[in-house]
């Protein structure tokens, strides 16, 4: 922490109406200019007690020392002591509840929430993300796989997945990746009696003789298809909206 000998906790105080920001430190006199350099900026990280300095003004507040910690170790757990008993009421400005964590506990409301999705949007059309093209390596892959091997996907994740995909048509070049993957691989017979089976498109009662002729005719990628089939219920998006596809019944005595 850099301990200057004075570990302690502190509040900014509104003298208008008493309210107050609690805060911790080791090094006092760099912290209150820190505080002041930010808050006349517009910048600081407390809203709420950014948005008073700006009603009420600079020489509204004062910096007052509340108690001194003889152990720095100790500093955290003596200011949450303080949050813990104020924040929340009507005269704690504190944004964050928890020392160890700005933004644990902080509940944003939704035009919060939209914009930090905007910002990082944008940010990232234009800088590209960190994740694109990183390569796990092989032992980070195993450990993964470990971790998820044998957790099963609730029914409740697995219809947010089947519709938060049904629709999509996956791009040009992700067809072209997965067909050069499928080529010259054999089907397995299972897969490939299923590949063959009879489709009906029950809202016309059109009935196709496999799998291909559906997605010639519809221009579906197998992927989609696949989903309809296992939902087993019209279409909500897309062009093929409203179609509804199922397997035929196989003939009497097959």
């Amino acid at each position: 922490m850099g301990y200057t000998g004075k570990a302690v906790v502190y509040k900014i105080i509104n003298l208008n109406n008493a309210k107050f920001y609690v805060g911790s430190t080791v090094k006092i006199k760099e912290r209150f200019r820190a505080h002041r350099r930010k808050l006349r900026a517009g910048t600081h990280h407390c809203p709420h007690l950014q948005h008073a300095w700006n009603k009420y003004g600079e020489d509204a507040f004062v910096f007052r020392v509340i108690a001194y910690v003889d152990n720095p170790l100790e500093l955290h757990a003596v200011e949450q002591v303080f949050l813990d008993e104020h924040h929340g009421s009507a005269q704690c400005y504190n944004y964050a509840r928890y020392t160890d964590s700005s933004s644990r506990g902080v509940v944003r409301s939704s035009e919060h929430r939209t914009a930090i999705s905007a910002a990082l949007k944008a940010h990232y059309a234009e800088n590209g993300h960190h994740a694109v093209g990183r390569k796990h390596s092989t032992e980070s892959r195993e450990l993964m796989r470990k971790n998820r091997s044998g957790k099963a996907v609730s029914d409740a994740t697995k219809e947010k997945l089947r519709e938060a995909n049904l629709g999509k048509r996956a791009s040009v070049a992700t067809r072209a990746k997965l067909s050069a993957l499928r080529k010259g691989k054999e089907r397995a017979v299972e897969h490939a009696a299923k590949y063959n089976k009879a489709i009906v498109e029950v809202s016309s009662g059109e009935v196709f003789s496999s799998l291909k002729e559906v997605k010639a005719k519809f221009n579906m990628s197998p992927g989609m298809l696949a989903k309809a089939l296992a939902a087993d219920r019209p279409l909500t998006r897309g062009a093929n909206a409203g179609k509804h596809f199922r397997y035929a019944p196989a003939p009497p005595g097959v």
